[in-house]
């Protein structure tokens, strides 16, 4: 198993190796130590009202998203929710065990890991209408330790970030489209 994730990973730096992803103005996506400093904005084109009920649902991303292979609701207290994820990502499977905490006031989403043998993530999601509010700016901001040494070059780390929050805003913008939304 290690061997084959070890030759996924290695044919996959062997393509991107020094090619980090291309960030917009803004954005951030560094790593000193073993520890990633992430900012990233996406604008979807939908109202913020369609927006935020996706993030209030996370434990449906499975249906949305081809990376989020399991999303399991597994406690849901108030605003707080426990969800666990099996997420591809660097040609393996991936476990995670998350805290979800809503403001619905504030259209912030805080997420913390409890579980994970790969990285610890501290971070949020701010969720704001752009300005003419036919759209919805989501930016998520965090940090990620690294809990594993990981045998792969930085640009593909980055990569893979950056394509993991690139296919959540994907899967979120189908749920949208699954439950009667969809941009006019």
């Amino acid at each position: 198993m290690m061997k084959t994730w070890l030759v996924a990973v290695s044919v996959l730096a062997v393509l991107v190796v020094g090619c980090s992803p291309k960030l917009e103005q803004g954005e951030v996506l560094e790593k000193s130590g073993d520890t990633f400093t992430i900012r990233l904005s996406r604008t979807i084109d939908e109202p913020i009202d369609k927006v935020w009920k996706s993030f209030q649902r996370p434990e449906d991303l499975e249906k949305y998203s081809e990376q989020y292979q399991q999303t399991k609701l597994v406690k849901s207290e108030g605003n707080v929710k426990i969800i666990d994820y099996r997420v591809s990502a660097l040609g393996t499977m991936n476990a995670f065990t998350m805290e979800v905490t809503m403001d619905p006031e504030k259209k912030h989403v805080g997420l913390k890991t409890l579980e994970s043998s790969l990285v610890d993530i501290t971070g949020e999601y701010d969720i704001t209408p752009t300005p003419d509010g036919k759209g919805t700016v989501v930016t998520y901001k965090a940090t990620q330790k690294d809990k594993a040494n990981m045998p792969v070059p930085v640009s593909v780390q980055k990569t893979a970030i950056k394509e993991s929050f690139d296919n959540l805003i994907a899967g979120m913008k189908k749920g949208i489209q699954a439950q009667g939304g969809g941009a006019s």
